[in-house]
């Protein structure tokens, strides 16, 4: 069934000239899921458990973690459902997290995803990304997170060689840029190879076990496969139960970073 807005969320949308029948949240089987129109579900969320990844592609995104157990700063651009901003807030401590987002609607609908409130170490900015990763200028970030998507298909502005090279120049030395794409997308291969440019062949690619899906992860300066960890280990601050959620996918990422090696 259809979630039945509320009169103050039904007044955010209009006031940002936007149509509400645009957005659907729909419950099925514990599910609250986000879509645009009549499209695939952008976001999904278990109201019993709001910070547990229920997509397997953000779990395979939290693959960073293989290279970057406890990053200092991290960029997403996208909210979506704010699945990934949702568990990284709370399962990484002491990472200073933005998110940039540059749909109204979206932002709109945090506090019915129970997105977090903007507070130190954490917020959501509405902006362009690729306007954002241009007008910065400092190396400040460990992980950059892109899942940019519209109700159609990723912005054209988050797969350019520009965009791409941007967010290289933004990462510090050994950061990784974790890009979901859709294999089915006519530029797929064209975003691999401009990731491939932008990071001197750098990048791993990791299919998600939902079909469609493949998460790109792409390291500045530093060899893809260096210095992985022999074994997986939970990061500091992260419980039992949360770790116990993404360790399969977090596995997945190391064992495709290590098969890099047969081939180097």
């Amino acid at each position: 069934m259809s979630f039945n807005f509320g009169s103050a969320l039904q007044n955010a949308l209009i006031h940002a000239g936007l149509n509400v029948r645009d957005v659907r949240i729909q419950h099925k089987r514990f599910e609250q899921a986000l879509s645009f129109g009549l499209t695939d579900v952008q976001s999904a969320m278990d109201p019993r458990q709001p910070d547990r990844l229920v997509l397997n592609y953000t779990r395979v995104m939290m693959g960073f973690l293989v290279f970057s157990p406890q990053p200092r700063n991290m960029l997403m651009i996208g909210l979506g459902g704010g699945s990934l901003p949702k568990f990284c807030h709370r399962h990484c401590p002491g990472t200073d997290i933005t998110v940039v987002e540059i749909d109204p609607r979206v932002i709109a609908l945090r506090d019915q995803f129970e997105v977090p409130p903007d507070q130190n170490h954490f917020r959501v900015l509405q902006a362009d990304g690729a306007d954002f990763v241009a007008a910065m200028d400092d190396a400040s970030y460990d992980i950059i997170m892109v899942d940019g998507f519209d109700a159609e298909s990723m912005a054209p502005s988050l797969g350019t060689q520009n965009f791409y090279g941007l967010c290289a120049r933004l990462l510090t030395t050994g950061g990784v840029m974790v890009c979901n794409l859709h294999e089915l997308d006519l530029h797929f291969g064209a975003y691999l190879e401009r990731i491939a440019l932008s990071f001197d062949g750098e990048a791993v690619v990791v299919a998600a076990r939902e079909p469609g899906n493949s998460v790109v992860f792409a390291r500045k300066d530093v060899a893809v496969n260096a210095r992985m960890p022999k074994h997986l280990q939970r990061p500091a601050g992260m419980s039992e139960e949360a770790w116990a959620g993404i360790e399969s996918e977090v596995h997945d990422v190391l064992r495709e970073a290590r098969s890099l090696r047969a081939f180097s």
